[in-house]
């Protein structure tokens, strides 16, 4: 069943009561409901279309992020992963871009920062390689 068979109905009728409870049909109880119908459609949406790399879910990526010393973001570009990682003060933002070859082996280029500053994005493509090695083996 194509997703937006789902999504399209649940959109329509969220906007249907949306005008209702905005123009006062309905109590303001019901707002709260509208609310949640909208949430539950606009994560359908997001989910749907999740990117992923080597692969792990976005969601999995982030994770991964925050559990990483300094790291604060990660961007699926195509077929690399760009991962944003602080510098020690915390000053500064730096990217490493990250690529898979054919053999599966794990690149990691440093495209802004000082390349003395890897221990980040080294710690983070070691856990990256080991979530992957877990995804495969489950």
């Amino acid at each position: 069943m194509k997703m937006s068979k789902v999504i399209m109905p649940l959109v329509a009728s969220t906007a249907v009561l949306g005008y209702v409870v905005k123009r006062g049909g309905f109590p303001v109880k019901f707002s709260r409901a509208v609310s949640d119908i909208a949430q539950v459609a606009s994560d359908a949406t997001v989910n749907a279309t999740e990117k992923t790399f080597g692969g792990l879910e976005k969601s999995m990526i982030d994770e991964l992020v925050s559990n990483t010393f300094r790291g604060f973001k990660a961007v699926i570009n195509g077929d690399k992963l760009e991962y944003w990682y602080k510098s020690a003060s915390g000053k500064s933002d730096y990217m490493s871009s990250l690529t898979l070859d054919s053999a599966g082996k794990l690149n990691i280029q440093i495209v802004k920062g000082h390349p003395e500053a890897t221990n980040s994005p080294l710690a983070f493509g070691r856990k990256l390689i080991e979530a992957m090695k877990n995804q495969a083996n489950s």
